[in-house]
């Protein structure tokens, strides 16, 4: 959620808010969506986004949690759910910011955008790593703190939500990369610290072997043995509320809500608040210090001196008509976060809690509470709290009160942008149709709110028990939460091209069924649900509704009976495949994790008309580099220029030795076809060499073309229609990858880091969509010195041309040749033009080069300038 500006005041306070911390040997509970966005912000020092660098960030999450293994830290990980209908101002406003990003493809823009799969890659790699983990139903701010006081341990995050939760808080920043090595006596009073080498087998870790030791305190040297005290730790800061409060500034505990309230957050907006702060005065506050600053000291002095009762009347009477019961609602959002226990993680990953357990108010009787504390403010302490406000009004607080009042019109102007305060107005008037039935505030002496409790709507109590399993195990996209409570589907864009319509177009069909499926569980049966996307050609957010979202005909759902292949079998069906039976018979001896990706790749391929056999070659490339090379190397170097000077030698020597794939020995033609006894004899008979020769040539497609665009020298350009259609596909995938579990995976699910990689489909494409002939480029350059990869990526895109014939049909996409002078143009032209072969790279045309003969080369779109001489 987030409270603005606490993050930077904490930040520049550092010295006196964060505490040195030894993380080691204890439970942690880590916020997982902001861990994830944290570690993607890591994997961009190595590698380019770009769209979906999964590989890269796939490893870069399993070294953090082999890292927490390493000081005996056990992980438990929370994920957030669906968006609460408070929440939707602030998506529509992140929306338009994202497609504002798109403008003009700008490479920053560009590969800072999370790509559409990363919290599945992140769950892959969780689960991979061991790691204990649940998604919530919705924001998992609340569970996280109520997990971490259960346990009596730290929470890990980058959320300003913790400063203000009565936790041990940890800031992602303040974790350090590097695992220390402590050894000291038992009084402490010597010890050394060392580094540990985690590039050592994990065994020879845990004896200490390859530890650097960096600095000793103390008269005597300590060794490791009997009676010495040893242990690996990360090192961090740890925070406390009472680290905030501070020992003059301290606030009960009970008014920490407000104080969260009145700062401010994505649920509410400080305009919301401006009548208040333009109201309250406190005593002078330096004026040197920066306006968050002067913010949170005034804001802490006001409520020193008030009751929980004084200052929540006191907020709410100065708050605008309007917005009464946004405010009001908000305060019981906070308090409930602060007094609700019930923690449903603690049961799903079988724990004891460790602190006492404490009696807990229930939602109905937070707000009874709340009700009866307000009404009993009689008017002999209302007069009395109007004269303990006055009192403030002296002449040493103007300032600071004028310095509020002008940083509230400054940030006002700031947020309320002026593309989304016409949207924020809109959903706002949707929000307040939606709670016709929410009790309504009331000024004055009058009750706050009418008779009846406002119920919290947003709960997983009405889910079926089937989906309660696979959503809180994290097998399906957080997205669904939407869709079964709300009815809703926000279409976060990825990179694409605004000018055409949205990349999840296509994959429609797929998210029709995929809702279809959620309803058939609810005794009211819904057939419709709002699409929430970008609008074509604009920097707009519209709402799109799909009405009349059924099964079809004939097609039954019971999730008591799975898996069900038939409703996949019956959608590709609807999409117009013609052997759609025979694909499916046949995609069975296909490898099992490799099934659900080629039936995304033919379902994308017939569908998309901008697909074509370039595409198709990109993507089982890339399939081959991730899934078998990457494998035989072992270790992994993406810098191009570091791994050819470190095997310079080793690829000389295998160059003389190995024999090129010729069209002889190998035509890409098999009897087998593509199974599984095919992709095994590929992976295990895959020579290292091979590999490594074969890694020589794709290694330059993992960093971005320096090729800049014609009108800037310095920024690489960026083509929108090839990555329009990656978007497509990844959309595909997305779509895909939320339904299979809803089936009962008939087929293994996507593992994206192992199929696939933006940027280098994105380089392949480019690199040889001009060639004349694919395959004969693709046997003497990609793989010369490795026929086995050459004949799979023959027997792949073979499969693939089976059911989707027309892309042998299909044009690619080229650029404009570079003009030719007039003159010149007409003496070329009567000449006779020479097309070289694909393997013009090989063999030099000297007849041509002697004879001064001009020709044009199909495979460099510079050769004309050549006839310029």
């Amino acid at each position: 959620m987030g409270v603005r500006g606490l993050t930077t005041f904490i930040g520049k306070n550092a010295a006196v808010y964060l505490k040195p911390h030894e993380l080691h040997d204890t439970n942690l509970v880590i916020d997982g969506d902001n861990l994830c966005v944290q570690l993607f912000k890591k994997s961009q020092k190595t590698s380019l986004a770009f769209g979906g660098n999964y590989d890269t960030y796939y490893r870069i999450v399993v070294d953090f949690f082999d890292k927490l293994s390493l000081v005996k830290v056990v992980p438990y990980v929370l994920l957030d759910g669906g968006y609460e209908s408070r929440k939707m101002a602030v998506v529509r406003y992140r929306m338009q910011q994202r497609i504002q990003k798109m403008k003009g493809f700008h490479v920053s823009a560009i590969t800072t955008t999370p790509p559409q799969m990363l919290r599945e890659v992140f769950v892959d790699a969780m689960r991979a790593s061991g790691v204990s983990f649940m998604r919530c139903a919705f924001e998992a701010d609340d569970e996280v703190a109520i997990l971490a006081r259960k346990l009596n341990c730290p929470v890990l995050s980058y959320d300003s939500d913790f400063y203000i939760h009565d936790v041990q808080y940890i800031p992602y920043v303040t974790l350090s990369n590097k695992v220390f090595r402590k050894v000291s006596d038992k009084e402490g009073e010597n010890f050394k610290i060392g580094i540990v080498d985690r590039k050592q087998p994990k065994k020879g870790q845990q004896r200490g072997d390859g530890i650097k030791y960096i600095a000793q305190y103390g008269d005597q040297d300590v060794v490791e043995g009997e009676g010495v005290e040893t242990y690996s730790y990360l090192d961090c800061c740890l925070y406390t509320i009472d680290n905030l409060t501070g020992p003059h500034d301290r606030l009960k505990k009970e008014m920490i809500p407000l104080f969260a309230v009145l700062l401010g957050n994505d649920y509410i907006e400080r305009s919301v608040l401006r009548a208040f702060y333009e109201a309250i005065r406190t005593g002078r506050v330096n004026r040197k210090i920066n306006h968050q600053e002067r913010r949170l000291k005034v804001i802490l002095k006001w409520l020193q001196n008030h009751t929980f009762e004084s200052a929540t009347r006191a907020i709410i009477r100065h708050i605008k008509g309007e917005h009464k019961q946004q405010v009001y609602r908000q305060i019981l959002t906070a308090i409930r976060g602060y007094n609700c226990e019930d923690c449903t993680s603690l049961h799903y990953f079988g724990l004891q809690a460790q602190t006492a357990n404490e009696t807990t108010l229930k939602d109905d009787e937070i707000e009874k509470d709340l009700q009866t504390r307000l009404e009993e403010i009689g008017d002999e302490e209302e007069a009395t709290e109007t004269i303990n406000e006055e009192s403030f009004l002296d002449s040493e607080g103007e300032d600071a009160t004028d310095d509020m009042q002008e940083e509230s019109r400054v940030e006002q102007r700031d947020f309320e942008s002026p593309q989304n305060s016409e949207d924020n107005v809109k959903n706002e008037e949707e929000n307040e149709q939606d709670s016709v039935s929410e009790a309504v505030i009331m000024d004055g002496h009058e009750p706050l709110i009418e008779p009846g409790l406002i119920r919290n709507k947003f709960t997983d109590r009405n889910w079926p028990e089937w989906f309660k399993l696979i959503y809180r195990a994290a097998q399906v996209p957080r997205f669904l939460a939407d869709l079964i409570h709300s009815n809703l589907f926000i279409n976060y864009p990825q990179i694409e091209d605004i000018k055409r319509p949205d990349s999840n177009e296509l994959s429609g069909p797929i998210l029709r069924t995929v809702f279809a499926i959620l309803k058939t569980s609810f005794k009211v049966k819904t057939t419709e649900f709002k699409y929430v996307t970008r609008r074509t050609n604009s920097f707009g957010v519209t709402n799109v509704v799909f009405e009349g979202v059924c099964l079809p005909k004939g097609i039954e759902y019971d999730p008591s009976r799975l898996p069900n292949v038939t409703i996949l079998q019956k959608l590709f069906e609807d999409s117009g495949l013609e052997k759609c039976g025979e694909l499916f018979q046949t995609i069975k001896s296909v490898p099992n994790n490799l099934r659900l990706y080629f039936l995304a790749i033919i379902y994308w391929a017939k569908n998309c008309p901008d697909v074509n056999l370039a595409h198709v070659h990109a993507l089982v490339v890339c399939i081959l580099q991730l899934q078998v090379v990457d494998k035989a190397l072992k270790s992994l170097h993406r810098n191009a220029d570091q791994y050819r000077q470190q095997n310079q030698a080793y690829l000389e020597q295998q160059r003389q030795t190995s024999k090129t794939a010729d069209s002889s020995s190998t035509s890409g033609k098999t009897g087998n076809g593509f199974n599984r006894t095919f992709y095994n004899k590929l992976t295990s008979g895959t020579s290292r060499a091979a590999a490594m020769l074969a890694y020589d040539n794709l290694i330059q497609h993992f960093s971005l073309n320096d090729k800049p665009s014609s009108g800037n020298r310095k920024t690489p350009s960026i083509e929108p229609d090839t990555m329009h259609t990656l978007a497509i596909f990844q959309s595909v995938c997305f779509n895909l990858y939320a339904l299979i579990p809803l089936l009962g995976n008939p087929f293994d699910n996507l593992r994206m880091h192992e199929l696939y990689n933006t940027l280098f489909v994105y380089n392949m494409y480019e690199w040889i969509k001009e060639r004349t002939d694919l395959y004969e480029y693709q046997r003497t350059v990609t793989f010369r010195y490795a026929p086995t990869l050459y004949s799979a990526l023959c027997v792949m895109v073979e499969f693939v041309q089976t059911y989707v014939p027309e892309l042998k049909d299909r044009e690619r996409t080229v650029k404009m040749k570079a003009k030719v002078p007039k003159r010149k143009q007409v003496t070329a032209q009567a000449k006779a033009i020479t097309v070289r072969p694909a393997n013009d790279w090989e063999k030099k045309d000297e007849s041509s080069e002697s004879e001064g003969e001009g020709f044009i080369d199909t495979n460099n779109k510079f050769s004309q300038l050549l006839l310029a001489d």
